[in-house]
């Protein structure tokens, strides 16, 4: 039954392919001309396949770590490249996650222009530095809660990527409930040798959000591990089925 689901998983990232030729180039930043194209990963819902989600994530052709290449980015530049993943992807079937900075929502006039894209309903913000709340001024973090309600309010759905037990106490001060929270790979793996350990992580983070995604999932037992840890939604490369969606020159 794998081999099926992994069969038609591939077949229908092939149709995103050949169905992605007609969208929007790249915005014009020199920032950005390092990024050569999208790479789409699957998130999957145990109980409920038609809730399954493929997150946007870039190919970037870089010397440096992903992770500081766009922390390096300007806020700006972030902006232009979220807008332009999101109009690409849905031109696609199904529904997209797109990662999105803290200090992004402190830009109301960005998210007033976000409000304003028609995305019915398919698409997930994933707020990706959940750290950066602790460093932002008493203004900038109420900013940040009005943002999150705005998107809400517009059919966003709004996930909490990367927590980690003492970030969860930051945000629950906030008194934000999002749709779902993600717990990283390296925290799964740390937690993954003790299934009651796993389980009360799982049970805290409930406490944030209404559906709970483990990243890292890379084998079978993973897989299992995750299911019996009462989380909703697993992702990482068990499932085989992360792809390059070609032809993006941009200028």
């Amino acid at each position: 039954m794998h081999d099926v689901l992994l069969i038609k998983t591939w077949n229908d990232m092939n149709r995103l392919s050949e169905q992605a030729r007609y969208v929007p180039e790249l915005p014009r930043n020199a920032e950005l001309l390092r990024i050569t194209g999208i790479r789409l990963q699957r998130i999957h819902f145990f109980d409920d396949a038609s809730l399954d989600v493929r997150e946007v994530l870039s190919q970037v052709r870089t010397p440096l770590p992903l992770d500081l290449f766009f922390k390096h980015l300007s806020v700006t530049a972030k902006q232009q490249l979220f807008m332009w993943q999101m109009q690409r992807v849905l031109a696609l079937p199904g529904s997209y996650s797109l990662n999105l900075s803290v200090r992004m929502l402190t830009c109301p006039s960005w998210i007033s222009r976000l409000t304003k894209q028609t995305h019915q309903g398919r698409i997930v913000i994933e707020i990706q530095d959940p750290g950066t709340m602790m460093r932002l001024e008493k203004a900038e973090q109420q900013a940040v809660g009005i943002a999150i309600k705005t998107l809400v309010r517009h059919g966003f759905r709004v996930w909490l990527d990367d927590v980690s037990p003492e970030l969860f106490f930051v945000w629950r001060l906030s008194g934000i409930r999002f749709d779902a929270i993600k717990i990283e790979s390296g925290m799964f793996h740390q937690f993954r040798s003790s299934e009651w350990q796993l389980r009360v992580l799982v049970n805290q983070f409930r406490g944030l959000g209404e559906r709970i995604v483990i990243e890292g999932v890379e084998t079978a037992q993973d897989y299992a591990i995750c299911r019996m840890s009462g989380a909703d939604a697993v992702q990482g490369f068990f499932f085989e089925q992360e792809t390059v969606l070609k032809g993006l020159n941009h200028c």
